[in-house]
């Protein structure tokens, strides 16, 4: 089992469940949501496993590495490398903006949004600027300390006599309805943590065997219908809607009557302050390194790197309010799903001819 793989795409859908994937499934619940997902868990699983068979092709070599040697335009490269960084510091910053959201409305609305982002930007601009396995080395601390505490919170919401589950069978009535393209694209992000390979290969050791992928599988069906139905069980099927954090609400519904800590919401969101630092730091530094990989190296031009990312999030937070942000997200997913296909295509049919 190569657990690096794995925690790429264990980060991905963790964050996934307090963003905005849940806010999009169930917007369109009676629209094709759950069919929506069933069409996207074979696409999403399939660019994931075309992906990852493609890039293991080049042991211990991320995107920059491999094209270094393999010839062709430099104009396309650093064009390709420009697309996907954009892409890839998109998802970071979509889910930097949120969580500061998060924290403001449900924690500390006195708190001015600036100050609360410049602190998680100092940390994450810190990151990114470690190699690439100090920044695994980090993530698996994080990981190890927080998810075993949300997998129990998950379990108590499962649990919980407050889930109705005539709402949650309210709107599987609707599994027939023909999905939207927005719907299927929100649930596919839910393996896309593959992506975050484009960098991280440099330091997956070996193959990645066939379990890691049907882990992969398990896990992807569980956290998609999870972050999708309990907070329609919490809420209702009508009452979901209302929402703009569905997931912060559901949390808010649970209490853990002999915890220090009675509220469930506090617990989880100081659990999930390491789980987004760390995936907008993972997306943010497959980012810098790709944009790394387009010029030689000088250390001038990483600091103005850094300074257009930090320039661009204090920019995101001015003019994006959260209605906003919303809207955006929602014709991202559906782009990021285009590139995503495209992206992952054509390097599968170029790294087989190019390996033979």
């Amino acid at each position: 089992m190569n657990r690096y793989y794995l925690y790429l795409i264990v980060l991905n859908m963790l964050i996934n469940v307090i963003m905005f994937v849940p806010k999009i499934l169930i917007e369109y619940r009676y629209n094709g949501a759950v069919m929506g997902m069933l069409v996207a868990i074979p696409i999403g699983f399939g660019l994931n496993l075309m992906f990852t068979k493609a890039i293991i092709r080049f042991p211990e070599k991320g995107f920059p590495e491999i094209f270094a040697t393999a010839g062709g335009k430099r104009w396309f490269i650093t064009l390709l490398f420009g697309i996907i960084s954009f892409s890839t510091f998109s998802a970071g910053l979509i889910s930097l903006l949120g969580f500061v959201d998060i924290l403001r409305r449900f924690v500390n609305p006195e708190m001015p949004f600036l100050y609360l982002l410049s602190i998680f930007l100092f940390g994450i601009l810190m990151i990114i600027r470690f190699p690439t396995d100090r920044v695994m080395y980090l993530l698996e601390i994080v990981l190890f300390l927080n998810t075993p505490l949300i997998v129990f919170i998950i379990f108590k919401a499962f649990t919980s006599e407050y889930l109705v589950w005539d709402s949650i069978l309210e709107v599987g009535t609707h599994l027939f309805v023909r999905p939207s393209i927005k719907s299927i694209a929100a649930a596919a992000y839910v393996f896309s943590g593959y992506t975050n390979l484009l960098i991280f290969n440099r330091i997956i050791k070996g193959k990645v065997k066939a379990w890691n992928f049907l882990i992969v599988l398990f896990l992807g069906l569980i956290n998609l219908f999870t972050t999708f139905l309990i907070p329609i069980g919490f809420h209702g099927a009508d009452g979901a809607q209302e929402y703009l954090y569905p997931w912060i609400s559901t949390s808010d519904s649970l209490r853990l009557v002999y915890s220090p800590i009675e509220r469930v919401i506090f617990i989880f969101l100081i659990f999930y302050m390491g789980i987004t630092l760390m995936s907008v730091s993972v997306h943010w530094h497959v980012a810098y390194e790709l944009l790394k990989g387009t010029y030689k190296k000088s250390i001038k031009k990483d600091w103005i790197v850094l300074s257009v990312i930090a320039c661009c999030a204090i920019a995101g937070a001015l003019f994006l309010n959260t209605l906003l942000l919303n809207r955006i997200t929602g014709y991202w997913m559906v782009i990021r799903f285009g590139l995503e296909i495209i992206v992952v295509c054509g390097f599968f049919i170029w790294a087989r001819r190019k390996t033979g």
